[in-house]
This record gives C-alpha cells, structure tokens and sequence, in this order.
C-alpha cells in the first residue's frame, strides 16, 4: 500500500528526528527502567562490580518480574514512542502515516498467524546452517558464548512458576514487545527509506538487518533477517501495521509458550527447506485476500496540508 505523508520535512531531516527521538529514548529508557528497581535492590551491593558482574548479579531468577518491567520500560522509550514522536513532528495525520488506521479483516488474521507459523522451521534451520559456516574457532566460541548469554537471560526473563506468569509474559515478552518493535522497524524506519529511496525491496532488506542487528544474536543474525524480510513485506504490501504486530506477536507468543511448557523443538534441517514453497503460497494468498489495501505498495501519497506560512527548513523547499 502506499504510505501516506506530509512533505513537510526533507528525509535526511525526518531521519535525523527519529535518530535523535531514538537517542533520546535509549538514555531516557535506561533512566526510566530503573525504577522497578528502586526499593527491591540494594545499590550498595554493586558497588565496585564491572559491568559484566553487575548484570550477572541482576539476572538472577529471583529478579525475573522486575527483569520484565526493565525491559518493557526500556523497549517502550526506545522503539515506540520515537516513532509516534517522529510521525506526530513530521506528519500531519500520524497514526495513518504508520499505519495504525488500517482495519485487519479475519482472513488477514489467519493468514499471518499461518506465514509465521511456516517461518519457525526456516528460521531455526538457518540458526543450524549459520553453525556450519567456517568461522574460526575462536570466532565461533565468541558467537557461541554471546548466544549461551543471551539464551540465558531470555531463560531468566522468561521464568514462569505458575500460569498467571505464564499469562503476564505472554503480555510483556510477547504482545507488546511486537508493538512496540514493529513500530519502530517497519513502521518507523522501513517507511521512512521506501518513500525516501523509492526501492521498497532494498528497504525492506536493510530494515530487516538492522532488526537483527539490535537483537546481538550472532548465530540467530540470519534467522531474524529473514524474519524481519517477511514482517517487512507484510507491512510493504499493505502498510497495515496491525498486521506486522499480529504476525510478529505470533512468533514471541509461540516462542514464550515453549519456555513455559519446557519444550525444545529441534526440528530437522530438510523441513526448513519444504517451509520455504509453503510461505510463497501463503504470501500468493495473502496478496489476494487483501487487495483492497494494496495500492501502488511502496510509494509516498502526499497528505495535503497548508504550508503557505511554513518556513523552508520546515518544507524542505527553498
């Protein structure tokens, strides 16, 4: 679908509001985050600690609920409300530029829940395959301990002794997490390079490795590019980001439902491979049920407004 905006602002000057809106939320977050902290963890206790010993101390099992309430304050200011910020500075009618306006129909529901569902084996195949590259041992240790940390955490984060955690996590780790990255990445930056560049495909691979890039999964780095290519494609096709945020909410909620049952699911490699023709068939499907949004997909539809008064560094024009 075409993404609607007001030219009000050059897009290197759109990019520098949410780089600088994203600044701004990533030193606020880390403020703001610690507050569920204060009065549960005694600050002298880290005294004198690196970073590296402070962190072990923090992700403790104990600490699991306020761990969740670190990260949902901290994802909150650093990829939601940047670009509600951005969209509400740059462009007059926000939640439509975003995509927030779009209705989901039940078809559409499926349909998403279904692609993501078929991507699980192609992701965890190509984390496989991504072991088999040749790195050096070396590099591989390095990749292969920051992946134990990493799972570990997400193991803390994640611990749920009953079923309301389980209930509370889906909420925290996985419905608004999607919101909130979705926001950012396809909404947000993906939007911002398809009108800029005017090469949506382009967009939506950069974009997606950024996403990856953010997650610090060096093993899981091809896995989430080629999850967040198909969130991409979603949100290019329609630029209905309610859809981004069901599909992409899918995969966390699948994801914290396995921690809480205790389920490992290694699958083999070949089914990775035979996941592949079903997500092209899903997505032929997906184009036909939601023609009616899809109108010249990638390109900027100007918003009128009245800019007679605005100043050039405002309009972007001389």
């Amino acid at each position: 679908m075409a993404y609607p905006a007001t030219k009000r602002i050059s897009y290197w000057g759109q990019l520098g509001i949410l780089a600088a809106f994203t600044g701004a939320g990533l030193v606020v977050g880390g403020i703001v985050s610690l507050i569920p902290l204060a009065g549960k963890i005694d600050l002298k206790d880290f005294q004198g600690l690196s970073g590296k010993d402070m962190m072990n101390s923090l992700f403790v099992p104990e600490n699991a609920s306020l761990l969740r309430w670190v990260q949902f304050l901290t994802t909150l200011f650093l990829f939601f409300l940047p670009p509600l910020f951005y969209a509400w500075l740059c462009h007059q009618k926000a939640f439509t530029h975003l995509g927030f306006k779009n209705k989901v129909t039940a078809p559409q529901f499926l349909i998403v829940i279904l692609i993501m569902i078929a991507a699980i084996p192609l992701s965890q195949s190509l984390g496989e395959l991504t072991k088999m590259l040749p790195f050096s041992k070396r590099t591989f240790d390095f990749f292969q301990k920051a992946e134990d940390n990493y799972m570990k955490q997400v193991l803390i984060i994640g611990r749920m002794n009953n079923f309301t955690d389980y209930l509370v996590s889906l909420v925290m780790l996985g419905i608004l997490p999607a919101m909130f990255e979705e926001t950012f990445f396809r909404a947000g930056v993906q939007n911002l390079l398809s009108r800029w560049w005017k090469m949506p495909v382009l967009s939506i691979i950069v974009t997606a490795i950024i996403f990856s890039i953010v997650h610090g999964s060096y093993i899981g780095f091809l896995s989430r590019v080629v999850l967040g290519f198909i969130l991409g494609w979603m949100y290019y096709r329609t630029g209905n980001i309610w859809l981004n945020i069901i599909a992409h909410a899918t995969n966390n909620v699948i994801a914290v439902t396995l921690l809480y049952v205790k389920f490992d699911a290694n699958l083999p490699l070949w089914l990775g491979l035979i996941s592949l023709p079903v997500i092209y068939g899903l997505f032929i499907l997906f184009d036909r049920i939601s023609q009616y949004q899809i109108n010249k997909p990638g390109e900027e539809v100007i918003i009128r407004v009245d800019d007679h008064n605005q100043p050039s560094w405002v309009t972007g024009r001389p």
